[in-house]
């Protein structure tokens, strides 16, 4: 019994002290407001994936802090207008959403994780789920 606390505790001490604090990664941003560059979107009826590969564009999102958006196709502005943001929506009785309304369009679930926006179609049965990685300035 002596011998295995004594592992458990060499082991315990090995892994306290390879934890190097500097590779962590910084904190992300969890705001909005910025560009975001789309890498994909999955669904539709037909459960398609869709690339800027494979649909020839490429897609930029740009949310300003005045509540103003732009949508980019290939660098050259396709919609303009306002966005609205609803914190915490009662989806159902167990789960709450964060909600992105853009100009009179359907609202969309969206959840920032690590610069990743990911934007789910929540009021339309076969919907997308977009992905997008925030733009970082140069």
């Amino acid at each position: 019994m002596r011998y295995f606390i004594l592992l458990f505790v060499a082991l315990v001490l090995c892994g306290v002290s390879s934890c190097n604090k500097n590779s962590l990664p910084g904190p992300s941003s969890t705001q909005i407001t910025g560009s975001w560059r789309w890498v994909k979107s999955v669904g539709g009826i037909g459960g398609f994936t869709l690339t800027p590969k494979t649909e020839g564009f490429n897609q930029t999102l740009a949310f300003a802090s005045d509540s103003t958006f732009k949508l980019y196709k290939n660098d050259a502005v396709q919609l303009s207008g306002k966005f609205s943001i609803t914190r915490n929506y009662k989806y159902t009785p167990t789960q709450n959403l964060d909600l992105i309304k853009i100009n009179n369009q359907t609202a969309m679930a969206f959840i920032i994780r690590n610069d990743t926006l990911y934007q789910n179609d929540i009021f339309i049965a076969d919907g997308f789920s977009t992905v997008y990685v925030r733009v970082k300035p140069d």
